[in-house]
């Protein structure tokens, strides 16, 4: 017996003996350890012992109960669970008594017993869902939050996204909500500053949950780590990291990144310097600035250039056509034909009289031409010391041969200003009013200021340059114009080096680490771009995100845009917000406007398949769709059915079923696929079948239950597949709070997660557990009930609709209340109608008797608006269409008429502006209530 299983352990040694030093063995039907050299090292008391896997342990048996070994073969975890996980290092998930829970190498309790799943953020931070909401605590049982969102994802260091119903928010590492529930979208900038979008208009909040930026700005850009620029009506704000606030009133024309410390500010084509809290440090008086040393700054004033201090003090006069950027304490200066040096305190130390001069350290070279000989020159050698004084010279008037070394690499005094290059600088010409490029070494023009724009990105030795360039581009019939067309400069060598015909340039593929970054041309199409500035291919029509080192591509076809299509690429304004060049849509149609709503991104006739990021194929074209990779694989369509394929372009699972994806709330790790049958199944992301298709419908996934239906009949499966509660019951709903109402016959009841009766089937008509209560409907009426069975609030209603932040909906003979969760009115029996809540907490209300009108109700039962309206229409972005006899108008969320009554038609708001008709004409209005598009359209 022991040469048979040492012999089977050779095998495998030769192999993995450099991997671990014990290794499983059976022996006399128990298992047991052995070190490298074949020797017992535990002697063979477990029914198991699998694989030494990550972290260095085993998971073993013995009893019946599974428990630890760690890489030493000692038993870290007794043998006394049902079953165990090992979520990392510290951290396992054990079963005890049919239940999970988290535990650390010392056996207590991090994560106790009653959540339904969980989530390692990272090595700190655990999320867990109970009763279909997610809650966090740390990797020291600390309660963080309790579970009360509905996602919860770690964004950024100690920073957590929350997610409530559509809205989003932020959560801190010491459960203090940072944003609560309110945005549309969060971008987080930095450690202490994230913006957030509420409706159409962009706000920010500290790292504290300090509102520092209100959200009426209509756009953002990053200027420097330091700045930012804000957009509203037309104005341009900054605000200033360093001093944690808006620091300009929108006087200024643009501003452009200087320094840390300093701001570029332009007006009439002027240049001036703003410090970060707003103060004026040089008037826009300049055509250029520059960095000198400290306090002291290079400027060009009125075409000659100059060294000031702060308040616009000149040190010397403006006399010379150029200075350059120091390099040591010393610079060059040109006047004329000839060079001279500067030093760091503005002082002119050597006069203007040398052909050319260049500098290596605190050194300078000089040369000057020797007359008589041509093509020689004589070089006079030039010292300083720390303080940029000259100590000596040396002249040589002996001829040479002039070799030029090129170094641009000697240090310089300071190089804070993200326009210097090493060997160029790029500089604003208010003439021009464009941007150009010259060389440091004396001032001569190396690109002509053609560009509108610039963006230097200088560790990826790039730099992004525009100009205003009309383009159209047609999605289905709306017409797009694109305002400006892009190319790339390198900045090694200060040449442009391709065309100016992007639209775009995604250079955060580089900052990815990626090889190639994509690139949309002005036509449209989509390429891919090295790192030295070549364009590798350019005449695709769509390469979508790099998903583990793939993206999914169509080199034929058209994007376009569609109202509805199956094969959807995203919403159509998502991608056009993606693209750096700005745009704008050429019509206003009522059509056009809904399209710009709801469009979604297709492409027409085009073949799918996937490259990596070096622009390699490898799934090849083929393919009527496909969707971007997730963990490792891509799902896909051939002729109208659907598929899954790997990297390597293996398919998964074959091209056979009419419908496949991903099913929710379980990490994109497992599909739901069908047949037109239809039958209903589900498949991993490996392509293993977790259970037959042999269900005719399936509903949504729920804290841990799906509902399925085979032959007539309802029942559930939980997240591996398995059918943990037959199919026997004629209508379900889903599980909340760990219950789902079920009916037999005519009657309904509730049942657990493990289908046993809690409620007995007795009622008419139920609904669903909120916040501990369900309404069910008797022969007495309606109330609600606990878990207990329990009245709470008495069946004295004729209908009742689920719990909503403390409050439901009833209805007493006829007419609408509110009732809070102890059956009192909060407001009593006189509406028409009410609506459900929305997320601003309001409710549409209808109430009247011999005419209806129109109100808005809150949380409160407050009725908050002070008119009777003759309509009211759903709220968008915090305003409402209300109507006045014939005309309409808009409120906000406090239920006041804001935009008074004088249209004779309105629309709800989208991304900051409504369409409007007065007097037979229509046109756009913002929130203000003023015209942004002129009324000259007829619809």
């Amino acid at each position: 017996m022991r040469i048979r299983w040492t012999v089977l352990w050779l095998i495998y040694w030769s192999v993995v003996a450099h991997a671990q030093p014990y290794f499983p063995v059976k022996l006399n039907k128990k298992w047991g350890l052995i070190d490298a050299e074949g020797k017992m090292a535990l002697q063979p008391v477990y029914d198991a012992i699998g694989e030494f896997k990550e972290f260095g342990y085993a998971v073993m048996q013995r009893n019946g109960g599974v428990g630890l070994l760690n890489a030493q073969g000692k038993e870290i975890i007794p043998p006394r669970y049902d079953d165990l996980k090992v979520l990392d290092s510290l951290l396992m998930a054990v079963m005890d008594n049919g239940e999970w829970q988290v535990v650390n190498l010392h056996g207590e309790i991090v994560l106790p017993k009653g959540y339904e799943r969980l989530k390692l953020l990272n090595d700190r931070y655990i999320a867990f869902r109970k009763n279909d909401k997610w809650g966090l605590v740390d990797n020291r049982g600390r309660q963080i939050s309790p579970p009360k969102y509905d996602d919860l994802r770690l964004e950024k260091k100690d920073v957590f996204l929350v997610r409530e119903g559509q809205k989003l928010g932020l959560l801190s590492a010491d459960g203090d909500e940072m944003l609560p529930g309110i945005a549309d979208e969060i971008n987080i900038f930095n450690d202490s500053l994230f913006f957030y979008k509420s409706g159409s208009n962009w706000g920010a909040v500290d790292e504290n949950g300090a509102n520092i930026v209100p959200p009426k700005y209509e756009a953002y850009t990053k200027i420097s780590d330091t700045y930012i620029k804000l957009i509203s009506n037309g104005r341009m704000y900054v605000y200033s990291i360093a001093c944690r606030g808006v620091i300009t009133q929108g006087d200024y024309d643009d501003y452009y990144a200087f320094s840390r410390k300093y701001l570029i500010v332009k007006k009439n084509r002027q240049l001036g310097l703003m410090d970060w809290c707003g103060s004026i440090v040089l008037q826009p008086q300049y055509h250029e600035i520059q960095e000198h040393e400290g306090e002291l700054f290079r400027v060009n004033f009125k075409g000659k250039w100059g060294i000031v201090e702060t308040n616009d003090k000149p040190v010397g006069t403006f006399q010379y056509d150029y200075i350059a950027p120091l390099r040591g304490s010393i610079g060059v200066i040109k006047k004329g034909k000839v060079f001279g040096i500067i030093n760091f305190k503005g002082e002119e130390v050597v006069v203007p009289q040398y052909q050319r001069i260049e500098i290596e350290d605190n050194r300078a070279k000089a040369y000057t031409s020797n007359p008589g000989a041509s093509g020689e020159e004589a070089l006079t050698l030039l010292d300083f010391d720390e303080n940029g004084q000259l100590t000596g010279h040396s002249s040589f008037e002996k001829h040479f041969v002039l070799r030029i070394s090129g170094d641009g690499a000697a240090k310089r005094r300071s190089q804070t200003n993200n326009y210097v290059l090493d060997q160029y600088e790029w500089f604003y010409s208010p003439g021009n009013d464009r941007w150009g490029l010259r060389r440091l070494a004396d001032g001569a023009i190396q690109i002509e200021p053609n560009f509108s724009t610039i963006k230097v990105y200088k560790e990826l030795g790039f730099t992004l340059v525009g100009i205003e360039q009309s383009n159209k581009y047609e999605f289905e019939r709306t017409t797009y114009r694109f305002s400006m067309v892009y190319g790339v400069v390198r900045n090694e060598v200060g040449l442009l080096v391709t065309d100016m015909d992007f639209l775009s340039v995604q250079f955060e593929d580089f900052e990815k680490g990626n090889p190639t970054a994509r690139c949309v041309f002005s036509n449209g199409r989509h390429g891919l771009m090295d790192q030295i500035g070549r364009i590798i291919c350019k005449d695709y029509a769509f390469i979508g995100d790099f998903q583990d080192g793939v993206a999914r591509i169509s080199i034929k076809g058209r994007l376009s845009g569609s109202m509805k299509h199956s094969y959807a690429l995203g919403n159509l304004s998502a991608y056009l917000n993606s693209l750096q060049s700005g745009y704008a849509m050429l019509d206003y149609t009522q059509y056009d406007q809904l399209f710009k709503q709801e469009a979604v991104l297709i492409c027409e006739g085009c073949e799918w398949g996937y490259i990596d990021s070096t622009g390699r194929a490898t799934v090849t074209p083929g393919y009527t769709f496909a969707q971007d990779f997730t963990n490792g694989v891509g799902i896909v369509a051939c002729d109208g059915k659907w598929g899954m394929v790997n990297a390597k372009g293996q398919p998964v699972i074959p091209c056979q079923y009419d419908g496949i994806e991903f099913l929710k709330n379980t990490d994109n790790k497992i599909v739901r696929l069908y047949v037109q049958t239809p039958k209903y199944g589900l498949i991993d992301t490996l392509g293993q079948l977790a259970v037959d298709a042999v269900y005719d419908e399936l509903g949504f996934f729920r804290e841990g239950r799906l509902a399925v239906k085979r032959n007539g009949l309802w029942g559930f499966v939980n997240d591996e597949g398995l059918e943990v509660i037959p199919c026997r019951f004629r209508e379900v709903s889903n599980f909340y709070e760990g219950l789902a109402a079920v009916k037999i016959g005519r009657y309904w009841g509730f049942i657990d997660k493990q289908g046993d009766i809690v409620i007995d089937f007795k009622y008419t008509r139920v609904g669903n557990f909120q916040e501990g209560l369900a309404w069910v409907g008797t022969s007495e009426g309606t109330g609600f009930i606990n878990r207990k069975e329990q009245f709470v609030i008495p069946p004295r209603f004729e209908k009742a609709n689920d719990f909503d932040r403390g409050v439901a909906r009833v209805v007493v003979k006829g007419e609408f209340a509110l009732i809070d969760r102890e059956g009192k009115y909060i407001a009593k029996p006189q509406f028409v109608s009410i609506d459900a809540f929305n997320e601003y907490g309001l409710a549409l209300v209808t109430y009247g008797k011999n005419w209806l009108r129109h109100g808005v109700i809150s949380l409160e039962g407050k009725l908050i608006t002070t008119q009777a309206y003759n309509e009211i229409q759903p709220y968008s972005e915090g305003f409402a269409v209300a109507k006045l006899k014939d005309s309409y108008g808009y409120i906000d969320t406090t239920g006041q008429l804001v935009i008074p009554c004088t249209f004779s038609k309105a629309s709800a708001f989208f991304e900051g502006r409504a369409a409007v008709q007065r007097d037979g004409s229509c046109g756009y209005i913002n929130k203000t209530g003023n015209e942004v598009v002129p009324f000259e359209f007829s619809k």
